[in-house]
């Protein structure tokens, strides 16, 4: 891969500044409270050049989205000699620590996920930890990966929010007990096939 020309270059240190500069006024006093005047002041760069970059404050959220989607697939990518669920556990703890440690702002991107553009990252991680356990006959081939992945983000999401509103329970142990009941009922499945 050849080098990045200057003005490649200087085009993503310019987004990566506005991209931290947004990210530390989310961290500290949230998405409504965060103006954009406020972001290009901390990126010291002029209001245009965030629009250049970012049609929306919603935006920084999106790459944020798939930026941490993205960690959380690569971080799983080392445990490859893991059996499918311990992998699914992995992922299923390291989501919720991530979604523990930045709350608000997890909050605020699985709010965002009714959007056209929400990051799919999560959903093809989960979809290809289930194909590979099924050619690996660890799952049932009666259901489609992608059915089955739907299925585990939609109870990361919902036990996320739950846990977000009533700030009840621990949400790694609630993930955890529910990729269980998912788990078992796959196996029963394969067992009857």
């Amino acid at each position: 891969m050849a080098d990045l020309s200057r003005r490649e270059r200087k085009k993503q240190e310019t987004s990566e500044k506005i991209f931290t500069a947004a990210m530390q006024l989310f961290r500290k006093q949230g998405l409504e409270r965060t103006s954009i005047e406020q972001i290009t002041e901390l990126a010291d760069v002029g209001k245009g050049t965030f629009y250049n970059y970012f049609g929306s404050k919603e935006a920084v959220i999106l790459e944020f989205s798939r930026r941490a989607y993205r960690d959380i697939l690569e971080s799983r990518r080392e445990k490859a000699d893991l059996s499918t669920r311990a992998k699914l556990e992995s992922l299923f703890d390291y989501w919720a620590d991530f979604v523990t440690d930045e709350r608000e702002i997890a909050w605020v991107v699985v709010r965002s996920r009714e959007g056209a553009e929400f990051d799919m990252g999560l959903h093809y991680g989960l979809q290809g930890i289930l194909a590979l356990g099924q050619r690996e006959g660890e799952i049932s081939p009666n259901y489609d990966p992608a059915f089955l992945a739907e299925m585990l983000e939609g109870i990361m999401i919902q036990h996320f929010m739950s846990w977000y509103v009533t700030g009840d329970g621990t949400l790694k142990e609630e993930l955890r007990q529910a990729l269980s009941v998912f788990w078992d009922g796959l196996a029963e499945e394969r067992c009857r096939a």
